[in-house]
């Protein structure tokens, strides 16, 4: 259901189009069963604006305020409306229908053919409506989503709108609903095979007694069959019932971190030999563990986790990320040598997980809200019940930092309550709660008012205590844990000075005593160099060794991988974004990115930096530095050597160099061998565009995205990191600009708009295919600067599920009228 909406910016003052009493309400929703105009067809909305989904109206806005929250991005919030008309068949009449949201932000009122369908409050749980009973099978349909995105849930960007997926689905009235099958397996001690326990739901919404068969088929990652099992039940009349079946497989292919395999169960359900329901589900065959003393155990073997936290936000799409760009992210994250993800502090989309499932990341999968009222507890059981299949999901996560209730007696009720909740939906995974502040006391509390985590999840290591994790494991030695969120170390993609804006940027207040810079000579800069971190935190050398050094820690996830709008520490308006990521909003990686891939990877790694073009400066010392995980480091400046150096075991090789142009390069030596050599280069000046994609082949299937990279090189190919120059994007074929970024925290230009400053030397466009297969051809341009055209093919692809077709807009503003009665003064 993604394309073919409209949007409407803002309240709407009058719902009474062909509604019962509308000529004496304005608003008389709720005077008569379908009376809500807005979600009627004929309803004129030509003036609304057409967009798809996923569609975050508060980043397309693009509206700054220096009076709306630095922590929130200082985007203004707001309200809008949703619609769209679509047409069902008269072969749709008598199955069920529903419609499925990924994700609204926020609180949101569902409505179809005048009808109030729902509502529902999270801006981060899925949810779903059946809309049987009020569809239209002979004429149009239109449902029409009215959003309030006014409130926040957390501290940080969220958005506003349909920015997540939504589908309509359709099935007998005998069938599988949503979420309905739970694969839990369990391996022999050996490994040589492993016993499948499928529970399905089979939901029935007719009458009279019905005789049903279901048949769990299970097809490994070459999609052949390699086990079935049958199975047959009578259902009485409208309800639900569970079927258990189970299936042995002999020498399982295992699911993990470097072969990610994975199987798909295919549950058939038939009535009287016909198959009125076929329900796929992805699952992983492995064994998760968390051990005392190794930490965590995926089959078998000792794996420290190398995770990092993430927001849902980049640039040019706000929080409304397509599956491609999601992919592009995981990608980012696991050429990092990252491991695992903790979806902080938020159910994550659905795209995430599947994303981590084939690419091997395991998962915290994460509550928004640590509460045992009706809504809170829903909320956790659709999670649970939505992800309980991915193999990728290790931990349920029931918080993050309630400091509210951790330490106290209400705390013990509801956490208690929330793992019991947990272990009752899914007995196959633990849980863990990232928990802030005194670990050791909090947890006294705990343990000895009847509170026991399964796995102690603990934020930081306050105030650097390198003895934390000791602390505790001498008080609570049988006891697993692991750092849930950590380090905080804050820097900017290619500052290495002062920020050179036209705009005066300050610390804010209340982060002065809270923030620490580690080098007084750039006190006040959060540089490149990664020299700056709250109280709380750490640099990243200091978070990485205390999980790193100690088996029984299962390992830590870091504060952040990407940079994200809002949480503007240490800094106020006009910066709008984050400092926290090991990459920007772009997911263009910081020079500290490259620490932890010489930490978290096996693969030769010589970084050095910063960039050699320093014109003016001939004769100052500049810092340079190398992340390497190779024995020693040899520095040249144009041919001379400036030193050996051996690597520290967790920092950074250092030197200062008297700057002079020309090539300085790094020799990185393993066992005496020249391993790898990095050479940086002085630029001359800006001659070209450069544009490039890890993605030039798309699927024509209306949602496929290609991430393009733009940055300026000089005459003889080196890159510019200095350019700041303006550029404009132009399109020609199958496809759209979805938005364009460039990491700058402070930039204050639109999502949406068609050019893009330079932001040290590199910007981001999104390209969105449209439309039929064929090229798409980009071009750049900027003022003084050859242009730079980068082709891109569209092949023809069937989308992953078929869409709803559109009605167009001439017929969807067409009038149409309603008998009337004698209380409405007509007939």
């Amino acid at each position: 259901m993604n394309k073919g909406w409209k949007f409407y910016d803002g309240e709407l003052a009058d719902f009474s189009y062909d509604a019962i009493h509308r000529e004496h309400y304005a608003q008389p929703q709720w005077i008569k069963s379908g009376n809500h105009g807005v979600s009627k067809w004929g309803y004129d909305d030509s003036d609304w604006q057409e967009v798809q989904i996923p569609h975050d109206f508060v980043s397309s806005r693009g509206q700054f305020a220096e009076h709306s929250p630095a922590s929130l991005g200082s985007l203004v919030k707001g309200r809008g409306w949703y619609r769209k008309a679509f047409q069902l068949t008269k072969e749709d009449d008598g199955l069920c229908l529903s419609l499925e949201f990924d994700g609204v932000y926020r609180n949101c009122s569902v409505w179809l053919n005048g009808h109030f369908i729902g509502r529902h409050l999270s801006g981060y749980a899925s949810f779903s409506f059946d809309i049987t009973d009020v569809a239209c099978y002979e004429g149009p349909n239109v449902v029409a989503v009215y959003v309030d995105a006014s409130e926040n849930e957390g501290w940080w960007y969220e958005g506003g709108g349909i920015y997540r997926d939504v589908r309509l689905v359709k099935t007998a009235s005998l069938h599988i609903p949503q979420w309905g099958t739970f694969v839990q397996t369990e391996l022999h001690s050996d490994y040589s095979s492993a016993l499948i326990t499928i529970q399905t739901e089979i939901q029935y919404s007719d009458e009279d007694a019905v005789s049903l068969e279901l048949c769990s088929a299970i097809y490994d990652p070459n999609q052949q069959q390699v086990g079935a099992v049958s199975s047959s039940a009578v259902i009485e009349g409208e309800g639900l019932i569970t079927l258990t079946q189970s299936i042995t497989l002999e020498n399982p292919l295992l699911w993990s971190i470097t072969t990610p395999q994975l199987y798909t169960l295919h549950s058939r359900l038939s009535t009287g030999g016909q198959v009125v329901d076929i329900y796929k589900t992805i699952f992983g065959i492995r064994e998760v563990r968390f051990d005392n003393d190794q930490g965590f155990l995926l089959n078998g073997d000792a794996v420290k986790l190398k995770g990092v936290c993430c927001h849902e936000d980049h640039a040019g799409v706000g929080v409304a990320v397509p599956k491609a760009v999601n992919e592009y992210r995981m990608l980012r994250l696991k050429e990092m040598g990252c491991n695992a993800y903790r979806s902080s502090h938020n159910p994550p989309n659905p795209a995430i997980v599947e994303a981590c499932d084939r690419l091997g990341i395991v998962m915290i999968d994460e509550i928004r809200h640590t509460d045992t009222s009706e809504e809170a507890l829903n909320q956790m059981s659709r999670l649970i019940r939505r992800d309980r299949n991915h193999p990728s999901i290790i931990l349920w996560s029931l918080g993050n930092e309630e400091m509210n209730i951790q330490g106290r007696p209400r705390g013990v009720r509801i956490l208690n309550r929330l793992q019991r909740l947990a272990h009752k939906l899914d007995p196959t995974r633990k849980c863990t709660y990232g928990m802030n502040a005194q670990w050791l006391t909090m947890t006294d509390f705990h343990e000895l008012n009847g509170f026991h985590i399964d796995v102690h999840g603990f934020n930081y290591m306050m105030l650097r205590n390198k003895h934390a994790y000791k602390d505790f494991r001498a008080k609570y030695p049988g006891q697993g844990l692991l750092g849930t969120e950590n380090a905080s170390t804050l820097s900017t993609r290619g500052l290495y000075t002062e920020e050179q804006s036209s705009v005066p940027l300050h610390v804010a207040e209340h982060a002065l005593p809270r923030i620490i810079w580690s080098n007084p000579d750039r006190e006040g800069i959060v540089s490149a160099y990664g020299e700056t971190y709250p109280v709380w935190g750490a640099r990243p050398e200091e978070a990485w060794q205390a999980a790193a050094e100690e088996d029984y820690v299962a390992g830590l996830f870091v504060w952040t991988g990407f940079d994200y709008r809002g949480e503007t520490f240490p800094y106020e308006w006009p910066s709008v974004v984050s400092r926290f990521g090991i990459m920007d909003l772009c997911g263009f990686a910081k020079d500290i990115y490259y620490y932890y891939q010489a930490r978290w990877t096996d693969q030769p790694v010589l970084h050095l930096f910063p960039h050699w073009t320093w014109q003016g400066r001939e004769g100052d010392i500049i810092d340079v530095w190398s992340y390497s995980n190779l024995e020693d480091v040899e520095l040249f400046l144009n041919g001379r050597s400036l030193g050996k150096q051996p690597v520290p075991v967790y920092g950074p090789v250092k030197w200062q160099v008297p700057y002079e142009a020309g090539r300085l390069t790094a020799c990185g030596w393993q066992q005496g061998k020249l391993v790898k050599e990095t050479v940086m280069r002085t630029a001359s000046e800006p001659l070209r565009l450069d544009l490039s994609t890890s993605r030039a082949e798309l699927s024509a299937n209306d949602e496929d995205v290609c991430i393009v990279q733009v940055a300026v090189k000089d005459q003889a190919g080196v890159f510019v990191p200095d350019a700041d120059q303006e550029v404009s994007f132009t399109l020609e074929g199958p496809g759209i600009i979805l938005g364009t970024g460039n990491g700058n925290p402070l930039s204050h230009e639109q999502d949406k708009a068609p050019q893009r400053r330079l932001y040290h030397g590199l910007c981001q466009v999104l390209v969105q295919v449209k439309g039929a297969a064929g090229i798409i051809k980009l071009k750049a341009q900027s003022p003084g600067l050859e242009a730079a055209q980068l082709v891109i093919q569209v092949h023809q692809a069937d989308p992953l599920l078929p869409f709803v077709a559109v009605i167009d807009k001439e017929q969807a503003t067409r009038n149409s009228s309603m008998q009337r009665d004698a209380a409405d003064g007509g007939l």
